[in-house]
């Protein structure tokens, strides 16, 4: 059940994601991505800029905050799954690339009250 939940929460959040970064003048390219080295979350357009954002859902910050859960390891999946999809060739992306950034979103989605919503550009370093 525990799974069932995280999966709904997930969704939930990259729903959002997804929406706030149109509101904000981006073009949803693709979502739940596959690679050969996992999954990324959300891609989006904007000027000719790709950017490949890694959605983090937590309903509070009971075990830190939901952008501390993008750790090295992470960064590096991140890394190494937009290399894959950049050389397979992403669907949905019809212009060509003027940059390349890897973002990240944090969504707390506490009961009751409005998602607080946090984008942070070119998390890797």
């Amino acid at each position: 059940m525990d799974g069932q939940h995280n999966r709904a929460l997930g969704n939930a959040g990259e729903e959002l994601a997804a929406r706030w970064l149109t509101d904000h003048g981006f073009r949803v390219v693709a979502r739940n991505l596959r690679t050969s080295y996992g999954e990324l979350d959300v891609i989006v357009e904007k000027n000719g800029h790709v950017h490949v954002v890694e959605v983090k859902t937590r309903r509070g910050t009971g075990y830190g905050s939901p952008l501390e859960a993008i750790d090295h390891r992470k960064q590096e999946h991140l890394r190494r799954s937009t290399m894959a999809a950049l050389a397979a060739g992403i669907p949905g992306l019809t212009r060509s690339i003027r940059g390349i950034h890897i973002d990240a979103m944090s969504i707390l989605m506490s009961d009751g009250t409005a998602p607080v919503i946090e984008f942070v550009e070119d998390i890797l370093a």
